[in-house]
């Protein structure tokens, strides 16, 4: 059906958006136009990657109200490859003391000028929203976005999405399910549409609400616990610290007696929670510190106070200005810390250096692609280009970072997002190790009593209720910046975190804060308990104070803080700038089977000397730093800034057995349009971020390589294919996933007939025939579960097969349909029978449930899906969240599936004996 025909109100409203543009601010060098041709609302393309990860495991409760407001939107402007080429060399010089563009810092308007949608298409797209019956809000400074607001029925209409109410981990949320749809003039220029979900980062922060005597309590697991003690505990021996403990531990003291205490310099703290202005006050007072109270921007909606948002806040805003005691400390506040909090702060160019202590799994940033990874990326690139210098905490599950209020990490290794971007600073963790030495002072009241120094050790306080220990590793997307060079730097071809660390514990010894109700004796409250805190997000606000004294001492910004970190790092100011710590690790608890983890135990990163994945270079001693930080000139690159584009194929990669060889191939592109060159240089191929055999020459843009699986332990790994760059392209790099099968213990592969299906809306996809194949004499029965990234139907049947010594080979076949269901885990169990057969597996609860609401319900139509879904999901229950069991045939699907590249991801689990497998597999199906 043809689209509506535009009404005089909404003719009347496109002229209003176009007014919005009448009399643009000087821009300088305009950006080339890139909408050329007519937006026409019937020709839409999907922003693929636009559906947030939780989202993918969550219970859909329905669709939202029409009238549900949505007050955050934005659309995220994309860059052409030249303008990332150009954005990356200006980088470089800004950086390059032999350049004329050393530190020559931009605005937000030269930067969107150079680098943003030009004015004439950013009033197109402002125009467009405007005749949607969109409110535009702001269009930004720097020209990467325009924010808006709506309703849920606009959305629908415009963006040919729903949004829906779910529920994940016991919250409840609302998001939309499948990628939204713009007119194709307009997609060809957006990478994202922010604001169609409320689901927010987490801050990193470990809280203890602890007594004044008594002993010492659990290990910290992310939520308030009783333990015990004082500053320095005479009950204990505990200590805990106040701003004078760390002026003394870290050297910062005299840096501040020398006048050097952060005047003049502006740090933003972005938040999304309101702050309690008195108790900040009041932490300054009890620490001896001078009235200098913080200011409060607020953009959107206020959030009020939010729960543990409350207490991060609180003790960044306390300890960014403890650390630098006449800094104006300027806290950002909005409804989601990420999208509007950060964004502002640079857009708006707020302040020299912002801090951030909040995050979230690398891969689960990513969603479906690198959407929300190139996006921010770039976002850090305009502050850096500013001036302007980001910190971000680099989490707390240790090397795991996927894995969150768990005893046993079960996701593979990974690290935290926006700590693993290249433009930011990401800050670590350590712990005291004091051992037979005395570092601490008797029990004074609220007085510091650190002696000195005090040795350090890797932050890992894991337990058995959850994971707590420093964040670091290895990024999966981005390659490792030319600065990141040094001793202890391992040659893994990635962007590795942290940079540097503080401490971290919050048992040993954690940082006192004063937060609502605390504070009113000392550090007390009432009852005499301190509210202490530790965690990554601690030493980040206290770095960012760091880089005001710094800045304050060199008289100007910094922006990207890391070149000059590594210079320091790899020159004779080495040893008096870092604390080096080179004991101790990150390692999680890792659950046998899963990855990078086959036969249980721990997985992570160990100090050594130099640089490490679990502590960065360490901690600081400030006073050092920052009278060293301008004697070093910093990293800078010799390689080209050209943008080159790495993609990495293997065969095979589903269930190979240990022993045979896997074919890589590694192809390697042009970004840009702005060359014709082929890429050279070399490849380096990587299992798991660790280098196998030496780097491939390019032929023609592309390097082989034959990856030998008996040196690779079995299950499930990481195969990497990192780009070094050359003088005219810059370094890229790919990955993919393969699973080995050990060749010595009872196994079994599995692996479908495609790994990629095609179909139209509404449709059908040809069924896909699952071969599960027993090795090494492999006897008993494999289950097969299926989840989706989507929301469409799928099922396997059968869904297992009873391997035996007689029946080594069993099939099951996946069937995919490209029409919505009632969404558990973004997909419901198919209700296609396979030909000729009814099947009732996995029912129980499921069944039961069902019956008793025919008897209880009224027998209207509209209950009737309701039904379906509700036997759907106790089904699911039943067989495993996402399984593709099946009861009997529903009614016909009416609601396509959006277009758009999905995922499904097949588990297959099974016991011969005592030993238990399990493999996995992915499909693409991609709707159209």
């Amino acid at each position: 059906m043809g689209r509506r025909s535009c009404s005089r109100s909404r003719i009347c409203a496109l002229l209003v958006g176009v007014c919005l543009w009448a009399a643009p601010a000087a821009w300088g060098a305009v950006s080339p136009q890139r909408i050329a041709m007519a937006i026409d609302p019937d020709q839409t393309s999907a922003l693929v990657g636009n559906v947030p990860a939780a989202s993918r495991r969550a219970v859909d409760l329905g669709v939202v109200p029409a009238e549900t407001p949505l007050d955050e939107l934005t659309l995220r402007f994309s860059m052409t490859a030249a303008q990332q080429t150009a954005l990356t060399q200006l980088l470089s010089d800004q950086q390059n003391p032999a350049s004329s563009r050393y530190h020559k810092w931009l605005t937000p308007e030269q930067f969107g000028a150079q680098f943003g949608l030009a004015p004439a298409d950013m009033r197109k797209v402002s125009g467009w929203l405007t005749s949607e019956g969109f409110a535009v809000k702001q269009v930004a400074r720097g020209a990467l976005f325009i924010r808006f607001t709506g309703t849920a029925a606009q959305v629908e209409r415009s963006f040919h999405t729903s949004i829906h109410r779910v529920t994940v981990d016991g919250e409840t949320h609302i998001t939309n399910l499948s990628d939204p749809r713009l007119p194709s003039a307009i997609a060809l220029v957006t990478s994202a549409i922010t604001g169609l979900h409320d689901f927010r980062l987490k801050p990193h922060h470990h809280e203890w609400i602890m007594p004044s005597t008594g002993g010492p309590g659990d290990a910290p697991g992310g939520t308030a616990q009783l333990v015990s003690p004082l500053y320095t505990s005479a009950a204990s021996g505990n200590h805990f610290v106040v701003p004078g403990d760390f002026y003394t531990i870290y050297d910062e003291r005299a840096t501040l007696t020398s006048g050097i205490d952060g005047t003049g310099i502006t740090i933003a703290i972005v938040g999304q929670t309101d702050i309690t202005l008195a108790d900040i006050a009041t932490f300054r007072s009890v620490s001896g510190l001078s009235v200098n109270a913080p200011t409060v921007q607020l953009y959107g909606i206020d959030p009020g106070f939010v729960d543990k948002d409350t207490v991060e806040a609180m003790l960044d805003v306390e300890w960014s200005g403890a650390s630098a005691p006449e800094a104006k400390i300027l806290y950002v506040n909005s409804k989601d810390v990420l999208g509007t909090s950060l964004v502002q702060a640079v857009d708006n160019n707020l302040a020299p250096i912002i801090s951030m202590s909040y995050g979230l799994c690398e891969s689960n940033a990513n969603g479906n692609g690198p959407t929300v990874l190139t996006m921010y990326s770039q976002l850090a690139q305009m502050a850096n280009a500013q001036g302007q210098t980001i910190v971000v905490a680099s989490g707390d599950s240790g090397a795991t970072d996927c894995d969150a209020k768990v005893g046993s990490a079960t996701q593979g290794l990974a690290v935290d997002f926006p700590a693993a971007l290249p433009n930011v600073t990401g800050v670590g963790g350590t712990m005291f190790d004091e051992g037979a030495g005395t570092y601490w002072g008797p029990n004074n009241g609220t007085s510091a009593t650190a002696l000195s120094y005090t040795p350090e050790t890797a932050w890992n306080e894991d337990s058995a209720a959850a994971l707590a220990s420093g964040g670091g590793g290895s990024s999966i997307f981005f390659p490792k910046p030319e600065w990141q060079v040094g001793v202890g730097v391992p040659a893994d071809s990635a962007r590795d975190v942290p940079d540097i660390s503080f401490n971290a514990a919050a048992s040993h010894d954690g940082y006192l804060i004063c937060t609502t109700g605390y504070c009113v004796d000392g550090y007390k409250n009432a009852a005499g308990l301190h509210d202490v805190v530790g965690g990554t997000s601690v030493g980040t606000p206290i770095f960012a104070g760091v880089l005001a004294l710094v800045e304050q001492k060199i008289g100007n910004r910094v922006g990207n803080a890391n070149p000059i970190i590594y210079a320091l790092a790899n020159s004779s100011f080495y040893s008096s700038v870092f604390h080096d710590i080179t004991t101790g690790s990150n390692a999680s608890p890792c659950t046998a089977g899963s990855t990078n983890c086959p036969a249980g135990g721990v997985i992570g990163y160990t100090a050594g000397v130099g640089y490490d994945r679990a502590t960065g270079w360490g901690t600081l001693d400030v006073f050092n730093l920052v009278n060293s930080w301008g004697l070093v000139t910093p990293m800078v690159t010799s390689l080209g800034q050209n943008a080159s584009t790495t993609t990495l194929t293997g065969t095979p990669t589903a269930s190979v057995v240990q022993g045979t060889n896997i074919a890589l191939t590694a192809s390697v592109v042009s970004g840009t349009a702005t060359t014709s060159a082929v890429p050279t240089g070399t490849v380096q191929f990587l299992v798991d971020s660790v280098a196998v055999g030496s780097p491939v020459a390019l032929v023609a843009g592309s390097a082989a390589f034959t990856l030998d699986t008996s040196l690779v332990a079995s299950g499930a790994h990481t195969i990497f294919a990192a780009y070094s760059g050359d003088q005219i392209f810059a370094a890229s790099k790919s990955f993919l996933a393969a699973t080995i099968v050990s060749s010595g213990v009872p196994d079994f592969s599995v692996a479908p007939a495609t790994s990629s299906v095609t179909v139209t809306a509404g449709s059908t996809a040809p069924d896909i025939l699952v071969t599960v194949t027993g090795l090494n004499s492999f006897t008993g029965t494999v289950t097969l579960t299926a989840t989706a990234s989507g929301n469409f139907l799928f099922s396997l049947t059968p869904p297992s097969v009873t391997l035996s010594n007689t029946k080594t080979v069993g099939t099951s076949i996946l069937s995919l349909q490209a029409v919505r269901g009632s969404a558990k885990g973004g997909a419901i169990a198919s209700t296609r029978p396979a030909p000729g057969l009814w099947h009732a597996y996995g029912a129980g609860s499921g069944i039961a449930l069902a019956g008793l609401l025919m008897l209880i319900l009224p027998r209207k139509r509209r209950y009737m899906g309701v039904l379906v879904a509700l036997l759907s999901v106790g089904m699911l229950a039943a067989a495993g969240c996402g399984s593709g069991s099946s009861l009997a045939p529903s009614a016909s699907p009416v609601t396509p599936t959006p277009a758009g590249s999905y995922t499904v991801t097949v588990t297959a689990a099974g016991t011969s004996g005592t030993t238990a497998v399990t493999h996995n597999f992915t499909v693409s199906f991609i709707v159209q």
